[in-house]
Formats: structure tokens, sequence, C-alpha cells
């Protein structure tokens, strides 16, 4: 696989924590604390999934 698709996880995790800063960002400080590395977590595996899934595709 060209090396472009490998930088599929490490977008979908960057879009999790933005998009975890921005739903957070009114609470208070704990929430500030947890989501945003656990939505960076969430993205970067559902990256991981759509590399997985394109890298299958490709081998048929």
């Amino acid at each position: 696989m060209p090396w472009a698709y490998h930088c599929i996880p490490f977008v979908t995790a960057f879009m999790g924590l933005i998009i975890g800063d921005y739903l957070v960002s009114s609470l208070g400080p704990l929430a500030n604390t947890i989501f945003p590395p656990m939505t960076m977590i969430i993205g970067g595996y559902a990256g991981l999934a759509i590399l997985g899934e394109i890298s299958d595709r490709r081998k048929d």
C-alpha cells in the first residue's frame, strides 16, 4: 500500500480530538481532561479499521 494510506489513522485521530474538544468546551475541567483523549483513541482505532478494510479490498 502507498504510504499515504498509512496517514488515515493519524487524520481520524486528530479529527476525533478536535470533535471531542468542541463537544466538551463548555463543560467542566474533568470532562475536558478525559473526553478529548478518549475521542482521539476512538478516532485512531476507527482509522485503523478503515485502513484494514482498504487493505483487504486491495488484495482481492
